[in-house]
């Protein structure tokens, strides 16, 4: 498939970094002296990093792959773990990347507050949540640790891969019904990013929980819950298009475009 030839962060979506904290002004007189022969360049934040891909290239240079995922998730259940594969396929390093998770159930129904989604942080030993968002094309976007100020990104070395474990589950009130998700890698480069890798889509259900099937409650099938049951017919359009809000996730302003690459 193909995407498009590029796409351009809208005003709107970068709302959604309204919380980052804003750069500490540097008074002229602190900056180093090749600061004003640098016009343009970033004088307190972190260097640039390098891009993944190489120059002329269509391919993406980040594989990402999904695996170890169950066919259905239980609502009010408790979470399963699988993984997310990150392969540098490239000879040199990709530093900085930030995978994003993009949910979308066929009903377009699925909120938020209705997804539990955590990834595992090697380096700080712990379980980090994604906070999710919804986007104006009712997806549910999430970037692993966008807004966090002391996680870089995954670093993936030339040739290696890097496995990250995440955990998914579903609140009570989530709809039930097929739902897809995708996964695309960024890499963050200062105040713009590369589009750099995607996964495979990988579609599941999200079921009514056994105990509740059992003892069915006196309004069984009506009201919200029945409201937001789907129906098991229609079809999903790809996700590979996230849209302009995914990205705005991961920065603190500006735009972001992305070039046009071919899988």
């Amino acid at each position: 498939m193909s995407l498009p030839r590029a796409l351009v962060v809208g005003a709107a979506a970068l709302a959604v970094f309204t919380t980052a904290a804003p750069a500490s002004p540097v008074h002229p007189d602190d900056r180093p002296p090749d600061a004003a022969a640098a016009p343009g360049r970033p004088r307190d934040r972190a260097p640039v990093e390098p891009g993944c891909a190489a120059p002329g290239s269509s391919a993406f240079p980040i594989a990402a792959r999904l695996s170890g995922g169950p066919d259905a998730y239980e609502r009010g259940g408790a979470p399963h773990t699988w993984q997310l594969e990150l392969r540098n396929t490239t000879g040199v390093d990709c530093r900085g990347v930030h995978p994003v998770a993009v949910l979308a159930d066929r009903g377009r129904l699925l909120q938020p507050s209705d997804v539990r989604l955590d990834f595992y942080d090697d380096a700080a030993a712990r379980w980090r949540p994604v906070t999710l968002e919804r986007t104006d094309e009712a997806e549910n976007v999430g970037v692993f640790e966008g807004r966090s100020p002391d996680f870089a990104g995954f670093a993936v070395p030339a040739h290696r891969s890097v496995p990250v474990r995440v955990r998914l589950g579903f609140t009570g009130r989530a709809p039930e019904g097929p739902v897809t998700l995708n996964v695309t890698a960024v890499q963050r480069r200062a105040g713009d990013g590369d589009w750099v890798g995607e996964s495979e889509d990988y579609t599941f259900g999200v079921e009514r929980s056994a105990a509740r099937e059992a003892v069915p409650s006196a309004g069984a099938g009506r009201g919200e819950d029945a409201s937001r049951t789907l129906a098991d017919t229609g079809s999903q359009r790809p996700l590979f298009a996230i849209g302009a809000a995914a990205f705005a996730l991961i920065l603190a302003g500006g735009s972001l475009l992305f070039g046009s690459r071919k899988r």
